[in-house]
This record gives C-alpha cells, structure tokens and sequence, in this order.
C-alpha cells in the first residue's frame, strides 16, 4: 500500500469511526479537520511543511465549500492526495490544483527549508521547478 492508498484508507477510518461515535451522524468540517491532523502527523518528518499544506487545503476548499456538511468532496480527497504526492516527491493527479495553489505551497516550502531533510528540499524545489512556480 503506497502512501496515498494509506491515506484514503486513514480518511475512510476517520469517517467510519466518527459516526460511530455520532450515533450515524456525519459532521464535514470536523471529519475534515481530523484529516487535517491526520496529514500533519503522516508526515512528521516535516511537520511544519505538512501543518502548512494540510491548512491550505482546508483554509481554501473545506471552509469555502458550498456543501461543508459533506466534505471532503471527491475532488477534495483528490487534492489532498495531491499534497501528500508532492511531498512524497512524487507529483500525481495535482491537475485540480490551481496556479495560487502552487504558489502557495511553494512559498510554505521556501520560508522552511532550513526544517526539511535536503534530498526532500531538493525534490520539492524540482517539483515546483517543473510546474513553473517560480
């Protein structure tokens, strides 16, 4: 199981676990910021980083969504996939992320680089190299 199969299998748990423990009710915005925590957690080897992206996901789609009792949306669970494929180093299906989205993600990068191994700095500016972020 690679990491992002993990990760929707974590969310799944997430969901499943709080309405159980909701008698069966369904809250997005909470579910959503326990996913939040669960990104930042998942990725402890730079935990700055992951808290930055997680709450740019969540400041930017969950907390603007038309429909925030039912999130994440199945293009919100595509976006978070997408961050933790760029932290992975491994850019994929990041189609739904827009220019500010990059900019963003990458300006978190910059103001922590002192905080991130170097080969994952390098793979990340590479990244933001290829998507022409700079």
């Amino acid at each position: 199981m690679d990491s992002i199969q993990k990760l929707f299998s974590d969310i799944e748990k997430i969901k499943k676990h709080y309405r159980a423990e909701h008698n069966n009710n369904y809250d997005g915005q909470k579910i959503c910021e326990q996913i939040k925590d669960l990104f930042t957690k998942t990725n402890r080897s730079m935990p700055t980083v992951a808290q930055s992206f997680a709450n740019h996901w969540y400041d930017t789609y969950i907390l603007n969504s038309a429909d925030l009792q039912n999130e994440p949306s199945n293009d919100n669970m595509t976006r978070i996939a997408a961050l933790q494929s760029i932290i992975d180093g491994e850019p994929e299906n990041t189609d739904l992320l827009t220019d500010e989205d990059w900019k963003s993600l990458c300006e978190t990068v910059n103001a922590e680089a002192e905080d991130i191994p170097i080969d994952t700095l390098n793979s990340l500016m590479s990244i933001f190299l290829e998507k022409k972020v700079f």
